[in-house]
């Protein structure tokens, strides 16, 4: 699953469940940005994507009460054996938690030495590169396109790269077929749901392997990747 991310307007990623979690546990993605997979209806709280775990998240560990024994008031020597045996039992569940603790703490700085040796870019203010774009807010595609995430920055491309304005560019004068126009607004908002992308009909016609766009022949499908960036950018508003 690639998980999509949305800060104040501006695209991150996509990612997967484990980076993201290193991104929120390194302070590059903040609990408080939006997130969206394929499937998903639309934008949702970090805290609601399955598998995402918010940094400071901790179990509570609560201390079970030791039973009192009924011959300690009756005999002092038993009185005492309980105390001493209470004690161990205390100091041993405290040096159990400050295992789990330094645990935890060690497995934290072991993914995070992985991180530093497989990305180099990435650096202790929280700066990360993925090999889908920054992961922190000053990069990504949103970054180098200067923050733009509309069509002519993020879809336009990938459709340029194909050979879809072969058949649908009408800026030399000539029809255009299904009367569809990359080049025009108005045609491109006539086949997208705004945040519905699997509802929109350009996601339709370019998923469709009976009716394949473009036509065979005409050229291959766009990838599963270059899918996602469009369906991205519809559930993002589909901004022109």
């Amino acid at each position: 699953m690639l998980i999509h991310v949305n800060r104040d307007g501006e695209q991150f990623g996509p990612y997967t469940i484990e980076d993201l979690n290193a991104y929120l546990a390194q302070g590059s993605i903040l609990p408080t940005d939006q997130a969206w997979y394929e499937g998903a209806a639309g934008w949702m709280p970090m805290d609601q994507v399955p598998g995402v775990v918010l940094p400071g998240a901790a179990a509570v560990h609560v201390e079970q009460p030791v039973a009192r024994d009924p011959l300690a008031a009756a005999d002092p020597a038993v009185a005492i054996a309980s105390a001493d045996t209470m004690s161990v039992a205390v100091q041993g569940a405290k040096k159990k938690k400050i295992l789990i603790i330094a645990g935890a703490i060690a497995g934290v700085a072991a993914l995070a030495g992985v991180l530093c040796f497989v990305w180099p870019g990435l650096s202790s203010n929280g700066d990360a590169n993925t090999n889908n774009g920054d992961a922190n807010p000053g990069g990504g595609a949103a970054a180098k396109n200067g923050g733009d995430n509309t069509f002519a920055a993020t879809v336009e491309p990938i459709f340029k790269s194909s050979t879809c304005y072969d058949c649908h560019d009408g800026t030399g004068g000539e029809k255009v077929k299904g009367k569809f126009d990359l080049t025009k607004p108005d045609s491109v908002m006539n086949v997208i749901e705004s945040a519905k992308p699997d509802e929109s009909e350009i996601i339709l016609r370019l998923t469709d392997k009976d009716d394949p766009m473009p036509p065979e022949g005409k050229g291959d499908m766009l990838s599963a990747s270059d899918i996602s960036k469009v369906k991205a950018w519809i559930a993002a508003g589909g901004k022109f």
